[in-house]
């Protein structure tokens, strides 16, 4: 069975955003002296967020590869993960007095949440994961 569009669309995203967390792992172990310096213990938490990142995509992508029933679940999952560290990165490590794009960024991270449940959600995609009720 062909894959339906929105399947593709999530698996290269799901690709791209998990190769850029394995860059930033080979990238923090090429350069931990100096993060080490410069930065001290945060180094351990960049390269943790990266490589658990990582190892979250590579599951998803098998799950969607091997058509798994729980594919479905792995990618909002990884959405959620994904989201969880970019608000730790953002409320922890990169404290700011400037909320001015506090609203786009909630609102964006909302939509696209939304876009991803919705779009799992098709009868299409039920189908192709296997499920009994699509």
């Amino acid at each position: 069975m062909k894959p339906p569009i929105f399947v593709t669309f999530v698996f290269f995203g799901v690709l791209t955003t998990g190769s850029a967390h394995l860059i930033g792992v080979i990238e923090t172990y090429h350069r931990w002296r100096t993060l080490q310096n410069l930065l001290g213990n945060v180094s351990y938490y960049i390269l943790f967020s990266n490589l658990a990142l990582f190892l979250a995509a590579v599951g998803v992508l098998i799950a969607i590869w091997f058509r798994y029933r729980k594919a479905k679940w792995s990618v909002l999952g990884y959405f959620l993960l994904f989201v969880s560290f970019n608000w730790i990165d953002r409320l922890v490590f990169f404290q700011t007095k400037d909320f001015t794009h506090l609203p786009f960024v909630i609102g964006f991270q909302i939509l696209i949440g939304l876009i991803i449940y919705l779009g799992l959600g098709r009868k299409s995609v039920k189908a192709y994961f296997g499920e009994s009720n699509a």
